[in-house]
């Protein structure tokens, strides 16, 4: 049956926005009660590691399963699967008293529920919207998460205030998200396209995608890419915190404001493109990068908290601005069947070497301070030149 794509799809938009704030407003409140119980945040590393190690493996093998079987099918079932985990573990944990076990083990299951969903989702994409709304559509579902990134944390803080909730409340609110984003799903007319050739092997087919982005200047270019802005971004992550505690006299309250005016950024830059409705350009991307790196520069040389605040916003502005226009042409570069590959091979190169640029960047900051934004910044150049060079040269 022939798939019929439309402007717009009203579930495939929400359902992504839904899950992502019952997540954020689940890791807001285990960040909040894990330290408050333990008295430090060692327990938080190990559960990050884990979910780093299962994020990076679920990558590595989710395209091949995306590109092989109903797309639909794996993402509603991924959903289910962390509605189930999220209430067996609520179930499982003893807020009064809480251990390792039920933790990691949500951990686990929910990053490879995402490893699954995710990359599945985007791969609908370009078979339920049409090429001209496809932008509009990923600048719109952008610019939720991003509010429901600025939205959760003001929840998870009023209900602490409140009294409302323990950790076993948060996971039931996180499990119920992910509830209504597997109704949605299942709402969505989809059917799987008709393939001609037989399904193929996990080796064969890992090799064939491979095979097929390496072929291809432009998919490598936007994952290199991909992969450089976020191991920054994460370097630009951990340089807030520090500045405010060091800086700044240590108030909580200007950290907070400086990670919402980046996620106030990242909105207007998923509204810059939504009323943008030309095909976006690869040029476009080094414009909005370099624009993020001059102002990384004037924020390391100017140790100024107001300027740190306005360059917050423009970083999260160009941020937004490449990752909405990156899923773009990966979505209109690549033929329908490589989809899931494309996109494992994106967030493995993203996952895999954010921890990296964490690790090392952690040492970097402690011994430049707010000089690190100055490296960051000019990094972030050096690494534009070389990889527009090599794609110059690569086509020429």
């Amino acid at each position: 049956m022939e798939q019929t794509t439309k402007a717009f799809n009203l579930p495939l938009l929400l359902a992504p926005f839904v899950s992502r704030l019952g997540s954020t407003l689940y890791l807001f409140g285990l960040n909040w009660f894990v330290v408050q119980a333990t008295g430090n945040a060692a327990l938080l590393g190990i559960i990050q590691a884990i979910g780093g190690v299962v994020l990076f493996f679920g990558d590595l093998l989710c395209g091949v399963v995306v590109d092989n079987f109903n797309r639909k099918r794996i993402v509603v079932s991924a959903e289910l699967l962390s509605v189930i985990g999220c209430l067996a573990c609520a179930w499982w944990l003893d807020p009064q008293h809480i251990t390792a076990g039920p933790l990691i083990t949500l951990t686990v299951i929910l990053d490879v529920g995402l490893a699954f969903s995710l990359p599945a989702a985007k791969a609908m994409i370009p078979e339920l919207i049409t090429l001209a709304g496809r932008q509009r559509f990923n600048a719109v579902s952008n610019t939720l998460i991003d509010l429901a990134d600025i939205c959760a944390p003001l929840i998870g803080g009023a209900l602490l205030a409140m009294h409302w909730l323990d950790l076993r409340g948060f996971l039931v609110l996180n499990g119920s998200s992910f509830l209504l984003s597997f109704l949605f799903y299942l709402s969505i007319h989809y059917h799987q396209p008709v393939k001609d050739d037989s399904r193929l092997g996990v080796k064969e087919s890992l090799l064939t995608g491979w095979r097929y982005v390496w072929q291809r200047p432009g998919l490598v270019e936007t994952i290199v890419l991909g992969g450089l802005i976020n191991v920054l971004y994460a370097a630009v992550r951990l340089v807030l915190p520090y500045n405010v505690n060091h800086l700044y006299g240590g108030d909580s309250a200007r950290y907070s404001y400086l990670l919402m005016i980046l996620a106030v950024g990242g909105i207007l830059g998923g509204l810059r493109l939504t009323l943008d409705h030309r095909p976006p350009k690869r040029q476009q991307n080094y414009a909005d990068l370099i624009l993020a790196a001059v102002a990384l520069l004037v924020a390391g040389v100017w140790a100024n908290y107001w300027v740190l605040l306005a360059v917050s916003g423009v970083f999260g502005f160009c941020y937004s601005c490449f990752e909405i226009r990156a899923i773009t042409i990966t979505q209109d570069l690549t033929a329908p069947e490589f989809l899931g590959r494309m996109f494992g091979i994106l967030f493995l190169a993203i996952d895999a070497f954010q921890p990296v640029g964490s690790f090392v960047f952690g040492f970097v900051t402690d011994w430049l301070a707010n000089g690190t934004l100055i490296v960051i910044g000019l990094l972030l150049l050096m690494g534009l030149g070389l990889i527009n060079r090599w794609y110059q040269r690569l086509i020429g």
